[in-house]
């Protein structure tokens, strides 16, 4: 299960047509996995593996292809998914790179997808809730080695230090696939290009479908 939604380098190399046979099992694979055991750990590495496919957009992917690609498994599957675990898992994401990962996601899904433009104006509410929540306390991400990998504790894998000493050399490596020296400014830098590409749609948007007090702290992020 971990290595079927883990697969960060196959990902990031390849682009979505070079995985489009494969994808279907995968996601049937994992979400049978979540309906039969929802445990904490297997919901953090899900919200992960989304993010990094709604992050890669470069290449293919992107929120709107795991849309499709959920509801070729079963259709109104992704409806179900995106607010049970997406939405409500990802404040628990503890590392740096991870909380980094669901902001490049987030801002992406804001501005580029057209299924949550036209469809869910709901999910596209409660996202931007979601990122300005992360935005709160910017994900800050230390270089590692060879500026590509950082090394870090997966809180997820308590039960390494029951067994083993914790070497620094045995912790499990983190890859931070976008590199910004800082994220806030990058948000804002992304969302604005994109409004103006959109005609003013993002900050429309906001307006239309943010509550008052979360619109007038969101509309900083296109000025």
């Amino acid at each position: 299960m971990c290595a079927a939604i883990e697969c960060h380098a196959t990902l990031t190399h390849e682009s979505s047509a070079t995985i489009e046979k494969y994808i279907g099992t995968i996601l049937r694979f994992v979400f049978a996995q979540l309906q039969s055991n929802s445990g904490e750990t297997l919901r953090l590495r899900f919200v992960r593996f989304f993010h990094l496919v709604s992050a890669l957009t470069e290449t293919g992917y992107g929120a709107d292809y795991f849309f499709q690609e959920s509801e070729k498994v079963q259709q109104g599957l992704f409806q179900q998914i995106y607010p049970a675990f997406i939405l409500s898992e990802t404040p628990k994401l503890a590392r740096p790179v991870d909380r980094k990962l669901a902001v490049v996601s987030f801002t992406k899904t804001l501005c580029d997808s057209r299924v949550f433009a036209e469809k869910f104006q709901k999910g596209w509410a409660n996202t931007c809730r979601i990122l300005m929540e992360l935005l709160i306390n910017p994900p800050t991400v230390a270089r590692g080695v060879g500026d590509e990998v950082i090394a870090e504790a997966d809180v997820d894998d308590i039960g390494f230090g029951l067994t083993f000493t914790a070497l620094n050399t045995c912790k499990s490596v983190a890859h931070d696939h976008f590199e910004m020296p800082d994220v806030t400014v990058w948000v804002r830098q992304y969302m604005t290009k994109a409004d103006q590409r959109q005609n003013g749609a993002i900050a429309g948007f906001i307006m239309n479908r943010m509550p008052p007090e979360q619109r007038d702290a969101m509309v900083k992020y296109l000025q």
